[in-house]
């Protein structure tokens, strides 16, 4: 049976960090794009933070292949002190939609690193709870990279007209309407009798 693990570690990015393109620096823009496409072959998930200089990256999938992954990440030159903050065994993949979700540096993140005392982002200060929070807040912010999913076409909409006196006075059915006409030739015909048989009277044919 595959066993499927899950671990959280930090790093320090030893690039210079440029201005956002799309609201992503540049070269972790590059890293998103190289870890989706290698995630994706590899039937890996995760959920990438990046903020004041600092990667907080959780990864799950089959154990091999996440300790296969990290062997990779620590011989990457555009980071370094990695350090695993949580390693653990999962049942099932917490966010199987997301090769690798991207995180902004937002308002929420910072509102959460004041609450305990951060002027930064310093995740090599964080503890067990706050770790946890963080993976929270991390689940429930949208990626901003990745496209809105699309929005299914509603059924047209179908008014549903409730029966009334109006509509049987005005719009008879076809059983009715096909018995007016006849009434009325058959009344025609007895007052066209009625007026021969006056007549005939008048001259004498009876």
């Amino acid at each position: 049976m595959t066993e499927l693990v899950r671990i959280i570690y930090i790093s320090r990015a030893t690039f210079d960090s440029l201005p956002a393109a799309d609201g992503v620096e540049p070269t972790v823009s590059r890293i998103l794009s190289t870890s989706r496409r290698n995630n994706r072959r590899n039937g890996l998930v995760g959920m990438l933070y990046y903020g004041d200089g600092c990667f907080f990256q959780c990864l799950e999938g089959e154990r091999s292949k996440v300790e296969g992954l990290y062997r990779t990440l620590l011989k990457d030159k555009r980071h370094t002190d990695l350090k695993i903050l949580a390693s653990e065994p999962i049942k099932r993949l917490s966010f199987p939609d997301w090769n690798m979700k991207y995180v902004p540096l937002d308002q929420s993140m910072s509102r959460l690193m004041s609450e305990h005392g951060f002027d930064l982002f310093d995740p090599y200060r964080f503890d067990h709870h706050l770790v946890e929070r963080v993976m929270q807040l991390m689940q429930g912010v949208p990626d901003p990279t990745e496209p809105a999913p699309e929005a299914k076409p509603s059924s047209p909409s179908r008014s549903i007209q409730l029966d009334s006196p109006t509509l049987d006075t005005q719009a008879p059915d076809a059983e009715g309407a096909a018995i007016i006409p006849i009434v009325a030739i058959v009344l025609s015909s007895i007052a066209l009798l009625v007026s021969l048989g006056a007549l005939g009277l008048q001259l004498g044919w009876f």
